[in-house]
């Protein structure tokens, strides 16, 4: 199983409320944005991500100051391009612009650059300036 398809079926198991029978260690990560606990964390070429209030978390690299854990889970060999491309749900993006963290909606995904709706209008910016990627599954009411 690929690293997509094992963070993608943890993120339904944790939506549909089924809990694992393994006790998972909390892992702690502090990121430009605060500090954040996940569970099932998984760690990429240029990415760390794992389970943290009914969502998926995803922290690029270079937005991450420190993990806290007994064990540092094995690299796998994906990369936040390959991530943010297997994504079907909507995928909330902070990106830092001057200092202040945005907030927006991920439309696509070309190379370095990410199309995003944020603040009424379309805006491209690098990955290298996001510093969170939430993906959480939106409800049809």
């Amino acid at each position: 199983m690929d690293i997509i398809s094992e963070l993608e079926s943890e993120f339904e198991a944790l939506r549909a409320g089924q809990a694992d029978n393994k006790i998972a260690e909390v892992i702690r990560v502090e990121h430009l944005g605060g500090t954040s606990f996940l569970g099932s964390l998984v760690v990429g070429i240029d990415f760390v991500a794992g389970t943290g209030n009914q969502q998926l978390l995803v922290f690029p690299t270079n937005a991450v100051a420190m993990i806290s854990a007994n064990v540092m889970p094995e690299l796998q060999q994906k990369s936040l391009s390959d991530l943010l491309a297997a994504q079907r749900n909507p995928v909330r993006v902070y990106f830092s612009l001057r200092n202040q963290v945005r907030k927006g909606w991920l439309l696509s995904e070309h190379g370095p650059w990410l199309r995003i709706a944020a603040e009424r209008k379309v805006v491209w910016c690098p990955i290298a300036v996001v510093t969170l990627i939430e993906v959480s599954a939106v409800e049809n009411l």
